[in-house]
């Protein structure tokens, strides 16, 4: 592991632990074994860190998902398959789950620009305004259905996670609850 991928295990690890007030960037350096000086030449900051940390984890989120996307044909389980294979990745990235809710609940998420955001939910928002013209979903703002699934997502990773369920009673109950996400939507 190089340096630069150190420091971000290391934060990721304290900045989930302790927060990102609570956590200094030279506690981070000296948890990762690497000088302060080393830390700022690839983060000059410690608002670079913690988005440089959010680009990368919400990337291996999002490719995670995309990797199961090109067997799903319907529109309706291409979001499913989105609501699916990002509880999957939740439960098996814990930590990286818990910074990204803690990062999308924070002043931080106001630093990344518009565009990477927008870019970020292209995919999802296409498919729910598809959905929409197809008559399958209710009529409504599609930045509301997108909150509403990932609320449901965050929700229910929260109950799979508090919780001792086999693998079989998590994919069941993850199946039952887009059930339940689809017919609240359902035209």
């Amino acid at each position: 592991m190089d340096k630069r991928e150190k420091l971000l295990q290391t934060a990721l690890e304290l900045f989930v632990k302790q927060g990102f007030n609570d956590t200094p960037t030279s506690k981070i350096a000296k948890e990762a074994g690497i000088a302060t000086g080393t830390l700022f030449y690839f983060f000059p900051t410690k608002d670079e860190l913690i988005i440089s940390l959010y680009l990368k984890l919400k990337g291996q989120a999002t490719e995670s998902i995309n990797v199961a996307l090109p067997e799903v044909k319907s529109t309706k389980e291409v979001i499913k398959t989105y609501y699916e294979q990002s509880l999957k990745w939740s439960l098996r990235n814990p930590n990286e789950f818990s910074f990204l809710a803690q990062f999308s609940n924070s002043p931080y998420l106001k630093k990344i620009g518009a565009d990477e955001i927008s870019a970020q939910i292209a995919p999802v928002l296409r498919h729910f305004r598809l959905a929409i013209e197809e008559q399958q979903v209710v009529d409504i703002d599609v930045n509301l259905l997108y909150a509403l699934i990932s609320n449901q997502v965050f929700g229910v990773n929260q109950f799979l996670s508090a919780n001792k369920f086999t693998k079989k009673e998590q994919h069941n109950i993850i199946q039952d609850t887009f059930f339940m996400f689809w017919k609240m939507i359902e035209r």
